[in-house]
């Protein structure tokens, strides 16, 4: 199983690293938390480039202060050399993003290669040793499909659950279809899912989506999407075709509208308009 999948979940939401260390010994995290992505260089002055995969920032959102650095490092087997990168990461993260605390969180989907990476590392410092939070398929959060909908999606995404069985097919499925995940994460979550699945698994997830307990949700709004997706491509076409020059924030109104009638709208007024004021008037 590819590390990219469960990284893209992170990246898409970035609120589930908070769940990868809340419970770690040492690490307190404010009552209301504010979660973004970092930047993912971490290189210091000296001469080398040190990029992490992810960084995640977690901040007290009543203040803004920075709380915690999560570093997510995939890893599909243990490397002598990230016993010496991955401590650098750790005091780096602090160092650029001015947190009082950073957290190394690697990902390996491989039990017996997660257990090497969670080897003790020694850095000869009194007091500094590294030993990384390690996730592997064995239990990632959200294996047993309580709780976030986005931590049961990750760990399928992990290998956590079978989805080519038909109980973990559903957990998986009916996490995607909770009011909790926006629709734009629903269709990028199924994308990246259905990407990582085997083919068997795959074979299993299609044929629930198309029935009626999941048609609505994963057929029916895929299908509209792509309805309004064609009506705004249609619009934009007509605008440029006719030369009548439209703002960029004219343009995103248009890609970002999902209401069909609004766009057949604008798209009856762009035949006929002169300006683009015109097409777009309340």
């Amino acid at each position: 199983m590819s590390h990219e999948g469960p990284l893209d979940l992170v990246r898409e939401h970035p609120e589930i690293a908070v769940e990868f260390v809340r419970g770690t010994a040492g690490i307190t995290l404010p009552g209301q938390l504010a979660v973004s992505l970092a930047p993912t260089d971490m290189s210091a002055v000296v001469p080398v480039q040190y990029l992490a995969d992810m960084v995640v920032l977690i901040a007290d959102a009543a203040t803004g202060e920075a709380a915690l650095a999560v570093i997510i490092e995939p890893q599909l087997r243990d490397s002598e050399t990230k016993r010496y990168s991955w401590p650098v990461y750790v005091t780096t993260a602090r160092r650029v993003a001015r947190c009082p605390a950073a957290v190394l969180v690697v990902i390996c989907p491989d039990p017996a290669e997660a257990a090497k990476c969670r080897q003790l590392i020694r850095t000869g410092h009194p007091g500094f040793d590294l030993a990384p939070v390690v996730i592997d398929s064995g239990g990632p959060p959200g294996q047993d499909g309580n709780g976030d909908p986005y931590l049961t999606i990750f760990a399928a995404s992990m290998g956590g659950i079978d989805m080519a069985s038909e109980p973990g097919a559903r957990r998986v499925l009916d996490a995607m279809t909770s009011p909790q995940v926006s629709e734009p994460d629903r269709l990028r979550m199924t994308t990246i899912i259905l990407r990582l699945a085997s083919d068997a698994a795959r074979q299993i997830l299609e044929a629930m989506m198309t029935t009626s307990e999941y048609e609505k949700t994963f057929i029916e709004r895929i299908f509209d999407q792509g309805i309004t997706e064609e009506k705004a491509a249609g619009v934009l076409r007509i605008l440029d075709a006719r030369g009548i020059a439209a703002s960029q924030e004219q343009r995103q109104r248009v890609t970002g509208c999902t209401d069909t009638a609004q766009l057949d709208l604008w798209f009856n007024r762009a035949i006929t308009a002169s300006t683009a004021a015109e097409v777009f008037a309340d």
